[in-house]
């Protein structure tokens, strides 16, 4: 019986094993292990903590990055509480009133990007808000540093 297992075990390891492929196998041989490709990381041009009115859970940091089609405002490390109608916006104030609606919230979940149009004045839009345009309640702000 205990022949049996053995080559039963022998068998399953044997079919097991699968060709490494070229790249691969000269890799680990070298001792270098394969290098997976990163996007680059932007660094922040502007940044900010998000923080919650009342009632509402928000997480995450706003950063202003430069990208190669222009100025963006990024949502990184995100989550909100679910509401309608969200915008993102560039204001003046950490109120709604004189701002720059960037468009509808994307998720309520992960990193997100957010174009700002070109000639903005970023000195001008010190705060990033998230705010509920049907029912004109703003739901987080962030200030940028």
């Amino acid at each position: 019986m205990k022949i049996y297992i053995w080559f039963f075990c022998v068998a399953i390891g044997l079919t097991a094993c699968t060709k490494e492929s070229g790249a691969l196998k000269t890799a680990l041989q070298n001792n270098n292990p394969p290098v997976t490709a990163r996007l680059p990381v932007q660094p922040a041009l502007k940044r900010g903590v998000l923080y919650p009115t009342a009632g509402i859970q928000v997480m995450g940091v706003v950063k202003i990055i430069q990208q190669p089609s222009g100025l963006q405002v990024q949502l990184d490390s995100f989550s909100v509480s679910a509401g309608p109608d969200l915008k993102v916006y560039l204001s003046q104030a950490a109120t709604p009133g004189n701002h720059l609606n960037l468009g509808n919230l994307q998720s309520n979940t992960g990193t997100q990007y957010y174009t700002i149009p070109a000639g903005t004045n970023l000195s001008a839009y010190p705060f990033v808000l998230i705010h509920c345009q049907q029912y004109n309640h703003l739901f987080s702000y962030a200030s940028l540093q």
